[in-house]
């Protein structure tokens, strides 16, 4: 088995090694959920409110144990190691695996943030003036506003690419203004980024699929190596070798090429499957309705012969209705029960 670690697709193969050539038995690509932390930030934000109506509770902190605790892995990085192990279980409930090639990430952040290969001493030097990150974006701009020139007045620090548009919480896309000017480029940030940038000699470069690639890494080996003997290649290895044998680019067709092999696999033409895991918690409130269950994967013929290919995310039953996600993502909401054909299934895992 070979596995393309990634941040928002994994691509997986396996190989069957023969006397004479390697054969290609199965490939696909792992999408990894993306939400995670967003629905935290939602539950946090309905356990805050619940707590703060609590009156009669005394204030209590650090007392998560599981935030706390050593080897911690956040769960939007857990999850997506998880997920790949569930598929590496299933498949080896399937057939037998005698080795398994992951390939290393390596990333060097630093290189990204600066532009070039620090020297060694570079890395311990510290990117700001200060631990807390508002505090050294004023510190560098000499506690200054950088729109209109003011510093006796309170400092307000901007997001130059806002967070909302998958700005980055860094330091070079942080700078200092006054309440007055933060105000006025407040919902018009794409149109002051340019100069503001310019300014501040910053960029705004997201790191966020970087660090989640290679956070968890240990966490997952270490898993993998309970299931079959694993072997570790880098990224070099896996781009030469796709280039001497003339393979097309894919997640799916670097599994292939991370198997240990050292000779051109027989052929890559196969069905490259798209595999989705979900979430055990299901938000359902309906489990079934005209004999479709939940997370069914179905079939919806529309009259003028148009489907689509979907799996149901909700029953209303009164109407006869349900609410469908597609492969792609999209969702179609109040959809007839009647024009559906099942296909198979959910169970725990969709195979497209």
């Amino acid at each position: 088995m070979g596995i393309d670690d990634g941040s928002k697709s994994v691509g997986i193969a396996l190989v069957q090694k023969c006397k004479r050539k390697n054969k290609p038995i199965f490939k696909g690509t792992i999408e990894l959920r993306t939400d995670v932390k967003d629905k935290m930030v939602v539950r946090r934000g309905y356990r805050r409110y619940r707590r703060s109506h609590k009156k009669y509770r005394p204030a209590r902190f650090n007392n998560r144990s599981s935030s706390v605790k050593e080897g911690r892995l956040a769960p939007s990085i857990r999850q997506k190691k998880d997920s790949i192990l569930r598929v590496v279980t299933r498949l080896y409930k399937w057939i037998r695996i005698n080795h398994i090639s992951l390939e290393d990430v390596l990333i060097d952040i630093r290189t990204l943030e600066k532009g070039h290969k620090p020297y060694k001493w570079e890395y311990k030097v510290s990117n700001r003036l200060d631990e807390n990150i508002r505090k050294a974006a004023v510190i560098r701009d000499h506690n200054c506003c950088q729109d209109c020139g003011k510093t006796n007045t309170k400092m307000e620090v901007h997001h130059i690419i806002p967070k909302r548009l998958n700005g980055s919480d860094s330091i070079h896309n942080l700078i200092t203004l006054c309440s007055t000017c933060h105000g006025d480029v407040t919902s018009d940030e794409l149109n002051h980024s340019v100069r503001f940038f310019k300014k501040i000699e910053g960029r705004n470069i997201p790191y966020n699929y970087s660090m989640h690639v290679m956070q968890g890494k240990s966490y997952l080996q270490n898993e993998l190596k309970k299931i079959a003997p694993l072997s570790l290649t880098t990224g070099g290895d896996t781009a030469n070798k796709r280039i001497d044998w003339g393979i097309d680019k894919s997640h799916a067709n670097d599994g292939i090429v991370i198997c240990r092999l050292k000779v051109k696999p027989d052929q890559c033409e196969l069905k490259n499957w798209t595999i989705k895991t979900m979430r055990k918690r299901s938000s359902k409130k309906v489990e079934s309705a005209n004999g479709f269950l939940h997370r069914d994967f179905v079939k919806y013929t529309k009259r003028n012969g148009e489907t689509y290919l979907a799996y149901i995310t909700a029953f209303y039953p009164k109407k006869n209705e349900c609410n469908m996600t597609t492969i792609e993502g999209k969702v179609l909401k109040r959809y007839g029960l009647s024009r559906l054909s099942l296909l198979w299934r959910f169970s725990k895992i969709y195979w497209f």
